[in-house]
């Protein structure tokens, strides 16, 4: 067979080209109807992408909203976000909890439970933790939720505790008349057996520790009463400095166990500030401070007692080298007649706490150990400048 045979003709090559044009027509077709439905996916997504980022953005506007702490873990258990609620309430910066392998020893609790915070503050938290899934059941991670029931518990103890005070100025103010009238016939017979018992000088110990206590029972039943009948202030201008002496020569009168003053190495100090207040209860309230802090150290020990301006308010305040205060004791020591020691009476702190909420105060007990590694007790009042 000869070589022109093998050729295609010039009719066979028209027709392949034909056919080529014909294919590349459809290629072509193809090709701009998958670029035109490109298009229309890509704007789809774009689309879809806006309403993903304006719906994330509300999500993160929600969550920062939140008054309540969130805390989101993956499936590893591993934290990925974390809201400014969380942060505020743990005392700690957002990046440097995502950045924690474990930021957040809580156990799940729906009662409140007091936790020591990065901030140094203790706060009654309660935490909740629910898993989430993917549609195929897949374990995607967890959500956190923090709550902060500081306040709410606050408040509770404020009205647990005021409950209590009602119920003890109705038992007070019932049986207040009929005890004093018979404690007043014990004092004055008392006081007739001493001048009867001049010479004898045992007898008439035995009577002036009957006046004596007499003496000490009715200052209970004031205390009491102070309780049942809220009593009016007497404002006046106080200076800070005075008051603080009056209060300090006061205690030092009075020392525990009658042992010279001399065994307390006291410090004292105040600012030079002048103030309205009801100088007598300042007074008596500073001065119980002092005498609790010398009662904790019943052989001598340190004290430092201050009156310090603190922003808006006006801080008393008493640091002790004696034991300290144990967290069971810490949330009753203002309990009427709660007390640690045998021969207490368990009304100090509360007419303290009394006088501070008169003048628009309140009583606060240091968590931890005062400067002199005893307890801090402090009360606070606003600062109400004489000119």
């Amino acid at each position: 067979m000869s070589e022109t045979a093998n050729r295609p003709d010039a009719r066979e090559l028209e027709s392949m080209m034909q056919k080529l044009a014909g294919i590349s027509g459809e290629l072509l077709e193809g090709y701009s109807a998958l670029e035109r439905r490109a298009e229309r996916v890509e704007e789809e997504l774009s689309v879809a992408n806006a309403e993903l980022a304006s719906q994330l953005a509300q999500l993160e506007a929600i969550l920062e909203a939140l008054p309540v702490g969130v805390v989101v873990r993956d499936a590893s258990g591993k934290v990925q976000r974390v809201n400014s609620a969380a942060a505020g309430i743990l005392g700690r910066e957002v990046d440097e909890l995502v950045a924690d392998a474990a930021p957040l020893a809580l156990e799940e609790t729906r009662e409140p439970v007091a936790v020591a915070c990065g901030d140094g503050a203790r706060r009654s938290l309660t935490s909740r933790t629910t898993g989430f899934r993917l549609p195929d059941g897949e374990y995607e991670g967890s959500v956190q939720i923090i709550d902060d029931r500081t306040e709410l518990v606050r408040l509770s103890a404020d009205v647990h505790r005021m409950d209590k005070m009602a119920a003890l100025g109705t038992m007070a103010a019932g049986i207040a008349h009929e005890i004093r009238n018979p404690m007043n016939a014990m004092k004055g017979f008392a006081e007739l057996l001493k001048r009867e018992l001049d010479g004898a000088p045992k007898t008439g110990r035995w009577a002036a520790a009957i006046s004596e206590g007499v003496d000490e029972v009715d200052a209970i039943i004031r205390s009491m009463l102070g309780f049942s009948r809220p009593e009016q202030l007497l404002t006046e201008g106080v200076g800070a400095r005075e008051l603080l002496d009056a209060a300090v020569d006061l205690a030092l009168d009075h020392t525990p166990g009658d042992l010279p003053p001399e065994r307390w190495q006291l410090r004292a100090t105040a600012e030079e500030l002048c103030f309205r207040g009801d100088r007598i209860k300042l007074r008596q309230a500073l001065r119980n401070l002092i005498s609790n802090a010398m009662q904790v150290q019943p052989d001598g020990g340190s004290l430092y007692v201050a009156i310090v301006r603190d922003g808006d308010d006006l801080v008393f305040r008493v640091d002790d080298a004696g034991p300290g205060i144990d967290d069971a004791a810490l949330g009753k020591l203002a309990d009427p007649f709660y007390t640690t020691r045998a021969e207490g009476t368990g009304l100090g702190l509360s007419l303290v706490h009394s006088i501070a909420e008169l003048h628009g105060g309140a009583l606060e007990i240091a968590d931890g150990p005062s400067p002199l590694g005893g307890a801090t007790v402090a009360f606070r009042i606003p600062f109400d400048p004489v000119a």
